[in-house]
């Protein structure tokens, strides 16, 4: 049971990290004021703006509190994920992950996925997924993926294995003592450190109350959040039929010429080019110091890989809506092993040879790469 389970955390894992790349995604093409809205229209958008990075930070909790699961049931961090767009059939039917800018469909796509198991819902146009069964064969021993409708009812047997990894081993279900992300470290709010059933079953709970398969009528929910964010698009443009909230950012961005081109906007533009390759490489060293946060450190090495986390954090969110603003987008590749590395040292190393690309990108602000470097100068060894 216990392989069967970190085979399903693994792939929860998955779906909360493409997701809130999802939501990052589509915040990042929002216009902000001034930026051909009336006063109105960029009250309204500057509202969800917050609301979709605000879904997308408690998605980052989510990510983190799985991993921490993973952690207790005695793996390692899944960081990894298949770079966007996903391919079909890789989640279950209906599990289309794809980076686009905020229009309606992205919209109506985003209420989908959050949908209640009882919400009958069909996905947006140019979001369908081939409709396929996974063969959830129960009698196999080698872990399999299972077929599920909604993120909830993953969670829901999600949940239904650990009881029963509890019933079968007992005190010795959970491996205590493995370092895991608390809260406190990043500033996300609801990340629950395991530690037993209790702490499992509750954090579980948690991420379906914030979003994945939470009732129709819970008002907080991602699913009712994304809703009244369409209602309230539907009066703006009953008054203004050419409201539009987002830029014009490419759907699905690769940086590099894909094999096949159907489904990808191949990034060719000199300086869109150069600032997707320092985004993409800035968010590879983003997963690599939050992959250290699941190693031993001390307090404080712990805390100053924290706070360089955050800066980093800062400055790929900056390039994503300058990329958003060039009509290209941030891809979010995943380099090949995002795990940890040997020390701080090299984290510093890297971010050393960032910070200048950075400056010459983003001139007009502070430099977030920078500070992470600064911040990391004292502990390198």
């Amino acid at each position: 049971m216990r392989e069967q389970l970190l085979h399903w955390l693994a792939e929860a894992a998955e779906i909360e990290h493409n997701l809130l790349c999802n939501y990052l995604y589509a915040a990042f093409s929002l216009r902000r004021p001034g930026e051909g809205l009336s006063d109105a229209e960029a009250a309204a958008v500057q509202r969800w703006r917050k609301l979709v990075s605000g879904i997308a930070v408690q998605e980052m909790g989510h990510f983190a509190t799985v991993n921490n699961l993973i952690v207790a049931l005695g793996g390692r961090a899944h960081l990894d994920r298949p770079n966007f767009p996903v391919p079909a059939g890789y989640h279950p039917s209906g599990f289309r992950l794809r980076l686009t800018p905020f229009d309606e469909a992205t919209l109506e796509h985003f209420i989908y996925l959050e949908r209640p198991g009882d919400a009958p819902l069909a996905d947006a146009r140019g979001f369908e997924h081939p409709r396929t069964t996974r063969d959830d064969r129960r009698d196999w021993i080698t872990p399999s993926g299972r077929d599920y409708g909604t993120i909830g009812e993953l969670y829901a047997g999600i949940r239904q294995g650990l009881k029963i990894l509890a019933a079968e081993r007992g005190a010795e279900a959970f491996v205590r003592g493995a370092p895991q992300l608390a809260g406190g470290d990043v500033g996300l709010e609801g990340v629950v450190v395991i530690s037993d059933l209790a702490s499992a079953l509750a954090a579980l709970q948690l991420i379906v109350e914030q979003g994945e398969g939470a009732e129709a009528h819970s008002s907080d929910s991602h699913f009712a959040r994304f809703r009244s964010v369409q209602e309230e698009w539907a009066r703006l443009k009953a008054a203004n039929p050419a409201f539009v909230p987002s830029h014009a950012a490419a759907a699905d961005p690769v940086m590099r010429k894909p094999a096949d081109p159907q489904g990808h906007t191949w990034i060719t533009a000199p300086e869109a080019r150069e600032t997707l390759d320092l985004g993409n490489a800035l968010y590879g060293t983003l997963l690599t110091l939050l992959a250290q946060l699941y190693e031993p450190l001390s307090p404080d090495e712990r805390g100053r890989i924290a706070h360089a986390a955050i800066q980093v954090m800062h400055g790929v969110g900056a390039l994503g809506e300058r990329l958003a603003r060039l009509e290209a987008g941030l891809s979010f590749a995943m380099p090949r092993s995002p795990g940890p590395r040997a020390s701080a040292r090299l984290i510093l190393e890297r971010l050393r040879e960032l910070a200048p690309y950075y400056g010459r990108a983003m001139p007009e602000g502070p430099n977030p790469v920078e500070e992470a470097a600064r911040v990391l100068e004292r502990s390198k060894g």
